[in-house]
């Protein structure tokens, strides 16, 4: 949608010297030179930091990771499956937790393990490993436990299946606060791993643990990075981490030229190539329909989807009706957010009516819009389920920490993090919670764009600039300023009326939902826009999307 904002809201960057030495240096365009210059790139820059950017080279990157000081024990754990060992898998309802599930049990499929898993159901149970699972697993017995995304806080119920004699492995990346589990083995790296470690998803730290311990056959570890590169864009973990970055180059390779059946037949009925598949493509539509079973219904069915399972067109169309239903609840409860504006709690807002598979997302939206904190909280029997979003500079688990006492559960990241609390108790942490959220200073940066007219842009100089992508948390898709030349042809586009061209002449950009906007130029300085590749009837062609006009 095309909005309206101030010169003053933004940093506009101009390519300089700088940015002609670095394309000189590099024998690049200037486009890509300055897009590396806004990345922290100088003439002074090793050529490795360059590299890393360009062309990130994974087996030398995996050569070095750390992931932690107690990971080299699960190594023997794993070696010592056969065909005779019972393995459980214990996951995360979301996509990251459905896709580290999914490498745990192809893992053990490979030493001929007999594999179940388990993944909580995310309105009655909620985040984590839940003592009554626990003790059914403990009670029927198993070889190994493998528990995947969450678990390194779940103290007491690692213990209950340690003591009856089941080892527990744990594969996770969550922050590591208060008590931790004691395992037989934990491959954590917010415990002990290095920086690069430290930014991986769960799914990546499984793929790059297997990868350093020939767990699986290399060759089989590059066709599972799919599982990487869905499980990395939907955690928003990182792409300012160059392995982050190569895993979900490769994970985008299988996709294109190989996706499993599941997702081949996804991508079919969204209207998806798969050969000319981008990031957008998966976190805009397939990593919505994956994460919808999780929120709507059970996790179990994306994970289906992933494997070749029965009936995967029903499968499919499940989880497409399930997205569908999810927009419509989190459209009701935007309306309802904006429509209360009086209520006297502005950052933790709560109805008895909403579901809570879908308050994740639209806190996310909300957080974004409002560039603020928000808790979204719902009820679940005597059970308050809620999730907390943070813009920048908020610290979400920092806070959680806190309130810890009071909760019945809590975890997650700095910016999102997910919490229980009894009803009985609900109250008094609502309103800590409002005051403590009242409190975030919110780093209000300004916009960074690079000043580049849209006629001097071109599909190559694009594909250029992509080999810094794939865009996304902390490596945002770069957005383009070009000034308002005072002459311009607005063209309807589309049959409703909405859409408009902007014909700049040598160029043009398109305005969706931008028809009424742009009649009002009065005061306009610049447009900002963004480019994207378009492939219509096998021919590919640039586009350039308005997204903001700009006034003084």
């Amino acid at each position: 949608m095309v909005v309206f904002c101030s010169k003053d809201e933004l940093n506009i960057y101009r390519p300089g010297r700088t940015a002609a030495d670095i394309a000189a240096r590099l024998d690049c365009s200037l486009f890509q030179a300055a897009l590396l210059e806004m990345r922290g790139v100088t003439s002074e820059t090793s050529d490795s930091v360059i590299k890393s950017w360009i062309s990130p080279d994974m087996e030398s990157m995996l050569d070095s990771l750390d992931l932690g000081e107690t990971n080299s024990l699960a190594v023997g754990v794993f070696r010592s499956l056969n065909e005779r060992s019972d393995v459980v898998v214990y996951g995360d309802y979301d996509v990251d937790g459905i896709s580290a599930t999914a490498l745990a049990v192809e893992m053990a499929l490979h030493r001929k393990a007999s594999v179940r898993y388990f993944i909580p159901h995310r309105f009655n149970q909620g985040y984590g490993l839940h003592s009554d699972v626990a003790t059914t697993i403990a009670k029927r017995k198993c070889d190994l436990v493998i528990v995947v995304d969450c678990g390194t806080q779940d103290a007491e119920s690692v213990s209950l299946i340690r003591d009856s004699g089941i080892p527990v492995v744990i594969l996770d990346h969550h922050l590591a606060e208060g008590e931790l589990a004691v395992s037989d083995t934990m491959v954590n790296p917010q415990i002990g791993g290095d920086i690069t470690a430290k930014r991986l998803c769960a799914a990546g730290v499984i793929w790059c643990w297997a990868w350093q311990n020939e767990l699986l056959p290399r060759e089989r570890l590059r066709k599972l990075l799919d599982l990487v590169a869905l499980a990395t864009i939907a955690d928003c973990v990182s792409l300012a981490s160059p392995l982050n970055r190569v895993l979900v180059q490769g994970g985008m390779d299988v996709l294109r030229s190989a996706p499993r059946p599941g997702l081949a037949i996804l991508m079919e009925k969204l209207g998806i190539l798969p050969s000319s598949l981008d990031p957008e493509d998966l976190a805009m539509k397939i990593i919505p329909c994956l994460n919808a079973a999780g929120r709507l219904y059970f996790a179990d069915l994306a994970v289906k989807i992933l494997f070749n399972a029965d009936d995967l067109p029903d499968k499919v169309d499940k989880i497409i009706e399930l997205n569908k239903k999810r927009r419509e609840l989190s459209s009701r409860i935007l309306e309802q957010v904006d429509g209360e504006q009086a209520d006297p709690y502005q950052y933790v807002l709560t109805d008895k009516d909403w579901s809570v598979g879908v308050l994740s997302s639209v806190a996310s939206r909300i957080c974004s819009e409002r560039n603020a904190p928000v808790a979204l909280v719902a009820a679940v029997g005597d059970i308050m389920r809620g999730t907390l979003r943070m813009p920048a500079g908020g610290d979400a688990v920092g806070i959680l920490k806190t309130l810890a006492p009071m909760l019945n559960t809590w975890g997650g990241h700095r910016l999102a993090a997910g919490f229980s609390v009894k009803t009985e108790k609900w109250q008094e942490v609502r309103d800590e919670l409002e005051r403590m959220l009242s409190k975030v200073k919110v780093l209000n940066d300004k916009e960074d764009l690079l000043y580049w007219l849209p006629s001097e842009l071109d599909l190559r100089a694009w594909y250029e600039a992509e080999k810094l992508g794939p865009f996304g948390m902390d490596n945002p898709c770069p957005k383009l300023y070009s000034p308002y030349s005072g002459s311009v042809k607005i063209i309807p586009l589309g049959k409703n009326g909405k859409h408009v061209k902007i014909d700049l002449g040598e160029s043009t950009l398109l305005g969706f939902g931008a028809a009424d906007l742009v009649k009002d130029r009065e005061g306009l300085m610049g447009w900002v826009y963004r480019p994207r590749v378009d492939t219509w009837r096998n021919v590919t062609s640039l586009q350039l999307v308005l997204e903001k006009m700009v006034t003084a």
